[in-house]
């Protein structure tokens, strides 16, 4: 496994390649097992595969939060070589952010406008810069995300449509811990109490999904099980895929493109989690 921190280097190694398909895997770091199944997946279809770990300052709309965000670099690496990530590339912020990219502009269908685009206004805004900048410089047959950012997920096929029409895009399933957590990096923040706390939002969006017949009554009884853990709600809705509007009593099926979306804030960090339908 190579560690790279050039865009010369990339571009040199993975020229050296040809023969072989590139996937991306793009992450901040403080890696757990949600991001090496993205690599397991990669390479379990055959790509040799690059990984990406850079704190991308333009997502964070609270500085405090771009501040408190988990540094483990050592831990990462070591992560990685468990899974047989081929590159790991390590860039600082003028490496990425140099005078050989602009910003582009995008249309990410109103995505901008509910849910995390609302909550964090600009972050969508610097996922598109840094992720542009990074297909740029990769040009990756294929990329991998995970399902947990889920409205992520729809604002980067909108950049790969727009502007990387070639490239294959992989939503991997969300991956959780025995009781229904979602893993994520923000779960380090979180007290030994605060995590069995947040198992309460996989339990409120099945409460929610399995007894949808009657909706209202299931959504004042799931909105209780995450109020009842100390859970602060951001939004907690069911929508449509992909234009993520919201849905009412009258409109919700599980056998369409819609999905349960959920945000909040436990012991103050913000967690975010959804269930998909399709």
């Amino acid at each position: 496994m190579l560690v790279l921190t050039k865009t010369e280097e990339v571009t040199t190694h993975l020229r050296n390649w040809d023969d072989f398909h590139i996937a991306m895997v793009p992450t901040m770091g403080a890696l757990h097992d949600g991001h090496l199944q993205l690599v397991k997946e990669a390479k379990s279809l055959g790509y040799s595969v690059l990984v990406s770990i850079f704190v991308n300052p333009r997502q964070f709309n609270n500085p405090e939060d771009l501040a408190k965000y988990p540094k483990t670099l050592d831990q990462d690496l070591a992560l990685l070589s468990t899974v047989n990530a081929d590159w790991v590339f390590v860039p600082e912020y003028e490496e990425i952010y140099s005078n050989n990219f602009e910003d582009i502009e995008l249309n990410i269908n109103g995505l901008d406008n509910v849910f995390e685009g609302s909550f964090r206004p600009g972050h969508f805004d610097g996922v598109i810069q840094v992720l542009y900048r990074f297909f740029k410089i990769v040009n990756p047959e294929a990329v991998f995300f995970g399902q947990k950012d889920l409205q992520q997920c729809m604002v980067v096929r909108c950049l790969i449509n727009a502007f990387f029409p070639n490239m294959k895009f992989f939503q991997v399933e969300t991956i959780r811990n025995d009781f229904g957590l979602a893993l994520s990096s923000r779960n380090q923040r979180l007290s030994p109490g605060g995590l069995l706390a947040a198992t309460s939002i996989f339990k409120a969006m099945t409460a929610l999904k399995d007894h949808r017949k009657n909706y209202l009554e299931a959504l004042r009884f799931a909105t209780s099980i995450l109020t009842n853990a100390g859970i602060e709600i951001e939004y907690f809705n069911w929508i449509e895929l992909p234009n993520m509007n919201v849905l009412d009593e009258n409109s919700i099926d599980v056998n369409t493109h819609q999905a349960i979306v959920f945000a909040g804030y436990l012991e103050g960090v913000r967690l975010i989690d959804n269930l998909v339908f399709d």
